[in-house]
C-alpha cells in the first residue's frame, strides 16, 4: 500500500493511535473485545453467558446485525459446510430473542433455499419484505421513516428488490413462467421509478433464465441463441455505464461462458469493461483467441476487481458511508451504497440486506472468483488441456475458499475426470475417496458430485465388461436429470450418449443409433455444437462396431475437420482413431491410408492427455504395421509392433480396461509366434489367459 495514499494514511493513523494508548487502556480494550466475542458466541450456541453482558451485547443493533449480516453472507455464498453456519436451533433462539427482526425471515428463506423447500422459501421471502418497512428499528436503520413507516422512495426500492428476489427464487426452482412474470413486474416498476440499477439487474436475471432454458423449451422463445448474446452485450454496456462492479463481473463470466458454449455465434463480439478503474476486456473474441484464453482473461479481470473492492471496502470513505447508513436521520438520497440494493448476479441469490453492508460487493466478487476458476478449468478441459484444467480446479479449491458449494463440486468433478482420463483407475478411485472426505456424509446429495461418481462407476464397469452395473449407473444418471432445469441439459446429453454407447457394446445397434439420432436433433435445436459433435462421434463408433466401416468413415471424416476447426482436440483425436480403425477394417487395400494417417498424426495422438486415446493409437499403429508389411519382412518391424502393443497394454491396464489388455497380449503372442519365439509367445499367452479368467 502506498504510504501517502488515503488507505495508507488510514492504516498509519490506526496503528499510531493504538501504539500511543497506555498499557492499561490497551488491556481494557482487548479484554472488552474478547468478552464481547465470547459472549456473542455463547449466546448463539446456547451456552452459559453473563446475562448483563449478553443484554448489553445484543442491545446494540450493530452487534446483532453484524452477526446476522455475516450469517446471510455465508448462506448466500452457499459454500461448503454452509449447514453449520447458523443451525436451525440457533435460528429459533434468535427468533425468540428478536421476533420482529426483519432479517430473521430472510435467514429462514435462505435456509429453505438450501433445503430446496419451495413453499417455505416463498413464504419467508414474502414475510421478510412485508415487515421490513414497518418499524423504525429496521436492520441498521438505512431508511428515513415517516410516522413509523418507511418513506416513498424506500418503499419503491423495497418493492423492486422484492420482485427481483422473488424472480431469483423462482429461477432457483426452475419455475420459468413465474420467474418471467416477476421479472416483467420488476421491469415495469423500475421503468416507472426510472431506476436504471434495477433494470440492469432485471436484465441480468433475464440472461440467466435464457442461458438455463431446458431442452424442452427450445422450440419456444426461451433458448440460448443470438438473442442471449445481444442481451449480454447490452448488460455489459449498462454495467459499465452504471459502474456496478458485480454486474460487470457477471457480464464478464457470462460472455466467457457463452463463447465457450457457442464459439461460432460469439465470433466478433467485442466489448470493454472498466473493472475498478482498470480497462479490461469483458468479451474479447478475436480470431486468434480461443475460449480457454478468454476464460483465463476473465479470471484475471475478476481478480483485479476483487482486490480493488476489498481495498475500497476498508477505506475511510466506505466507513463513513456505513456510519451514514446507521444514522436514522440520514435521508434516502444520502445513501452511497444504492448499487448494492439488488440481488447479486452470482447464481442470482436474493441479497436484499446488502444495502446495509459496504462489504457486499467485495463478498460477491470473492464468490464469483471461484466461479471464474471453475469456468477456466471447464474451458481448458473441453479443449483437451487436462493438466491446465487440473491446475485451475486446484486453484479454486485452495485459493477461492469463499466459492459456492456448486463451484467446489465442479472443481472436484473436473479433478475426478482428469484422474480417470489421464492417470488411471487407481488415481481416480483415490480422488473419489478424497472428495468423499471433503463433502462428508452428504456427498451424494450434490448432483454434480453424484454424476461424477456415477460416470466413474460406469467407466469401471465398462472396463470389466460388467454391463449390468454400467446400466445401473446410466439409469441413476438419467433419474437425476430435471427436465425443467436448463442447467441439466449437459447431463441429459451425457447420460443419453452413455446409454447409447452401452447399447452399442451390448450389440443393440438399432437402439443405439436411434438414441444418438434423437440426441443430435436435440443438440441442434438448442444449438449445442459440442453435444452434437460428441453424439456424431458416438454414432461413428456405433457404425464401426456394427461392421460398417464405410458409414463410420462418412461420419468421422467431416467430424475430424469440424473438430480441428473449433480446436476441440478430444473430439478430433477420437475421430482420427475411428478413421484409422475404419480403414484397417476395410482390408489391406485401405490399410496403407491408416498407416499414412498414423505416421502423420502419431505424435499428436500419443501426446494426448487421455490414456484411452494413447492406448487406441498404439494398438491401431501396431495393426497398421502388421497389415501393410509382407510376411517375409515381418521381422523388420516386429520390434516396433511388439513395443506399440506393450505400450497399449500398459495404458489400458492403468485405465482398468482388461478386455483391451487381453486383446493386446493376444496380438503380442501372435507376433512372437510369427517370429518363432516360443518362450515369449507362451509368456504373453499366459497373461492373456490369466486376464480372461479374471
Amino acid at each position: 500500500v502506498d504510504g501517502w495514499s488515503e488507505i495508507g494514511m488510514f492504516v498509519k493513523r490506526t496503528f499510531l493511535g493504538f501504539n500511543l494508548m497506555p498499557l492499561e487502556a490497551a488491556m481494557e480494550l482487548l479484554q472488552g473485545v474478547q468478552a464481547f466475542a465470547m459472549d456473542v458466541k455463547n449466546a448463539v450456541e446456547g451456552g452459559d453467558t453473563d446475562s448483563k453482558l449478553a443484554a448489553k451485547t445484543f442491545s446494540a443493533p450493530d452487534a446483532m446485525m453484524t452477526f446476522v449480516g455475516e450469517s446471510i453472507e455465508a448462506l448466500e455464498r452457499q459454500s461448503l459446510g454452509v449447514e453449520t453456519v447458523l443451525p436451525e436451533r440457533a435460528l429459533d433462539e434468535l427468533g425468540a430473542f428478536a421476533p420482529e427482526l426483519p432479517t430473521l425471515h430472510y435467514l429462514r428463506h435462505m435456509e429453505a433455499l438450501r433445503r430446496r423447500d419451495y413453499p417455505a422459501a416463498v413464504e419467508h421471502l414474502h414475510r421478510h419484505f412485508d415487515i421490513s418497512g414497518e418499524h423504525d428499528t429496521v436492520a441498521m436503520g438505512a431508511r428515513s421513516n415517516v410516522g413509523g413507516f418507511e418513506s416513498a422512495n424506500a418503499g419503491r426500492e423495497r418493492l423492486q428488490t422484492a420482485l427481483l428476489a422473488l424472480a431469483s427464487t423462482q429461477l432457483t426452482f426452475s419455475h420459468v413462467d413465474q420467474a418471467m412474470f416477476a421479472i416483467s413486474e420488476a421491469v415495469r416498476t423500475a421503468q416507472q421509478n426510472a431506476d436504471e440499477e434495477s433494470l440492469a439487474h432485471a436484465l441480468a436475471l433475464t440472461t440467466s433464465l435464457l442461458a438455463n432454458a431446458p431442452v424442452g423449451l427450445a422450440q419456444n422463445t426461451l433458448y440460448r441463441d443470438a438473442q442471449l448474446l445481444t442481451l449480454l452485450r447490452r448488460l455489459g454496456t449498462q454495467a459499465v455505464e452504471l459502474e456496478v462492479p458485480h454486474l460487470m463481473a457477471y457480464a464478464t463470466l457470462a460472455l466467457a461462458k457463452y463463447t465457450l458454449d457457442y464459439p461460432e455465434s460469439s465470433s466478433g463480439a467485442v466489448g470493454e469493461s472498466r473493472l475498478m478503474g482498470r480497462t479490461a476486456h469483458v468479451t474479447k473474441r478475436e480470431d486468434d483467441a480461443a475460449p480457454p484464453t478468454l476464460a483465463t482473461k476473465s479470471l484475471i479481470s475478476l481478480e483485479w476487481a476483487r482486490h480493488f473492492s476489498q481495498i475500497w471496502a476498508a477505506t475511510p470513505a466506505s466507513l463513513s458511508a456505513l456510519t451514514m447508513a446507521n444514522d436514522p436521520t440520514t435521508t434516502d438520497a444520502a445513501l452511497s451504497t444504492a448499487n448494492d440494493m439488488y440481488p447479486s448476479p452470482k447464481g442470482f441469490p436474493s441479497q436484499p440486506t446488502s444495502a446495509y453492508a459496504t462489504r457486499a460487493t467485495a463478498s460477491t466478487l470473492r464468490s464469483m472468483t471461484g466461479a471464474a476458476s471453475s469456468l477456466a478449468a471447464e474451458a481448458w478441459g473441453t479443449y483437451g488441456c487436462s493438466h491446465l484444467s487440473k491446475i485451475y480446479a486446484l486453484r479454486q479449491l485452495y485459493h477461492d475458499r469463499e466459492a459456492s458449494v456448486e463451484d467446489t463440486a465442479k472443481s472436484c468433478a473436473a479433478l475426478i475426470t482428469h484422474a480417470s482420463e489421464c492417470e488411471g483407475a487407481a488415481a481416480a478411485d483415490k480422488m473419489r475417496e478424497l472428495v468423499e472426505e471433503l463433502f462428508g456424509r452428504e456427498v451424494w446429495s450434490h448432483k454434480i458430485i453424484a454424476v461424477a461418481f456415477l460416470k466413474l462407476q460406469y467407466e469401471f464397469a465398462m472396463g470389466e465388461d460388467d454391463y449390468a452395473k454400467a446400466r445401473d449407473a446410466v439409469t441413476c444418471m438419467r433419474q437425476l436429470v430435471d427436465a425443467n432445469a436448463g442447467a441439466d441439459n449437459a447431463l441429459y446429453f451425457e447420460s443419453t450418449r452413455l446409454s447409447a454407447n452401452l447399447n452399442r457394446m451390448c450389440g443393440d445397434f438399432d437402439t443405439a443409433q436411434a438414441e444418438l439420432n434423437d440426441l443430435i436433433d436435440d443438440a441442434q435445436r438448442v444449438k449445442d455444437i459440442q453435444a452434437e459433435m460428441w453424439a456424431k462421434l458416438s454414432l461413428a463408433e456405433t457404425h464401426l462396431s456394427a461392421n460398417s466401416p464405410s458409414l463410420a468413415l462418412m461420419r468421422a471424416l467431416p467430424l475430424e475437420l469440424e473438430a480441428a476447426e473449433h480446436g476441440l482436440e478430444p473430439i478430433r483425436t477420437n475421430a482420427l482413431c475411428i478413421m484409422c480403425e475404419s480403414w484397417l477394417k476395410l482390408g489391406c487395400s485401405h490399410a496403407q491410408l491408416a498407416r499414412h494417417a498414423l505416421d502423420e498424426h502419431m505424435l499428436t495422438l500419443v501426446s494426448s492427455d487421455s490414456l484411452h486415446i494413447q492406448s487406441r493409437a498404439y494398438l491401431a499403429s501396431a495393426r497398421a504395421l502388421v497389415a501393410t508389411t509382407p510376411k517375409e519382412e515381418f521381422h523388420t518391424v516386429a520390434e516396433r509392433i511388439i513395443d506399440a502393443l506393450e505400450r497399449a497394454a500398459d495404458k489400458s491396464m492403468r485405465l482398468g480396461a482388461r478386455a483391451r489388455v487381453e486383446t493386446c497380449y493376444a496380438e503380442i503372442a501372435r507376433a512372437h509366434h510369427i517370429l518363432g519365439d516360443v518362450a515369449a509367445r507362451d509368456h504373453a499367452a499366459a497373461k492373456c489367459r490369466a486376464l480372461a479368467r479374471c
